[in-house]
């Protein structure tokens, strides 16, 4: 049986021709971001997030490319990425597909380990992935995110999220070495990712960042790629764009927004805000009201 028909019963509609999404935030999840989307022929750009994403594909399928794993998500499968680590999405062979996503903060993945005492402190967590086929955890994803929308007790979804994490960790996870990632990057790679925050809104150039770091162009392109897995132009991007969520939380106009982190205009900040976010500034900021 494919994993896709294990889980038909739970889905809720055929896939729509058009690419919609709704995102909405769990206060009392740590402010857990919650989204429901179909998408259609979207591509993501290289990025990462602060956060872990967990996901569930309902329909269709999407390529999931992390630095060190492919895999295709289709119907029923479950995606994990962690939080910080460089990934991509393209759809399979033109098409689409509709997913519901959880991004949680990592915070609450470390305290559930501890309790488990299955780590010791002096490792570090990390979720195998991009996807894999798990029909418990798909269903827990699944019930989650649908009672995050229903009026059902916070007792009963944080419940239902530490479940889900235990089950990730003993199943879907290995431990590693801690060490601080500034540690391991190059100096040189530290200084020009300083630079980049700190300029965030200016046209910086790779001559500007080499003379900053104290290293050629091409060698600081090269570790930077290698230490970070973005370029240090879209890593000036993601950053913008993280920059740019933490105004739209406090309702900033997003003319505003778009001037202060460095986007030519409005339309500019919307357009690489869909694509790496996958919704609009709009509906991201009505998730924080």
């Amino acid at each position: 049986m494919r994993q896709g028909k294990h889980l038909e019963s739970y889905f809720e509609v055929e896939m729509s021709h058009d690419s919609s999404v709704k995102v909405w935030r769990m206060t009392d999840l740590h402010d857990a971001e919650m989204l429901k989307g179909t998408y259609v022929q979207h591509m993501y750009p290289w990025h990462s997030h602060e956060e872990i994403s967990l996901g569930l594909v309902l329909e269709g399928a999407i390529d999931l490319r992390t630095r060190s794993h492919q895999g295709i998500a289709k119907a029923g499968s479950f995606t994990l990425i962690n939080a910080e680590e460089a990934h991509y999405g393209t759809p399979v062979n033109g098409g689409g597909w509709r997913c519901r996503t959880i991004h949680i903060n990592p915070r609450m993945v470390h305290n559930t380990a501890a309790d488990l005492r299955r780590y010791s402190p002096a490792s570090s967590i990390a979720f195998l992935g991009p996807t894999f086929d798990d029909p418990d955890a798909a269903r827990e994803l699944l019930e989650l995110h649908r009672r995050s929308e229903a009026e059902t007790s916070a007792l009963e979804r944080q419940s239902r999220l530490v479940t889900l994490i235990v089950r990730l960790l003993l199943r879907h996870s290995e431990a590693m070495a801690t060490v601080p990632a500034r540690v391991r990057e190059p100096r040189a790679v530290e200084l020009a990712r300083d630079y980049l925050v700190e300029n965030l809104g200016d046209k910086v150039t790779l001559e500007e960042l080499a003379a900053t770091s104290g290293v050629p162009p091409f060698r600081l392109l090269r570790a930077f790629q290698q230490s970070v897995g973005l370029t240090p132009h879209a890593y000036q991007t993601q950053t913008r764009i993280r920059e740019a969520c933490q105004m739209l939380r406090s309702r900033q106009p997003l003319a505003d927004i778009a001037i202060t982190t460095g986007f030519a205009d409005q339309a500019h900040l919307t357009r690489t805000f869909k694509a790496i976010m996958g919704m609009t500034p709009g509906q991201y900021r009505d998730a924080f009201r």
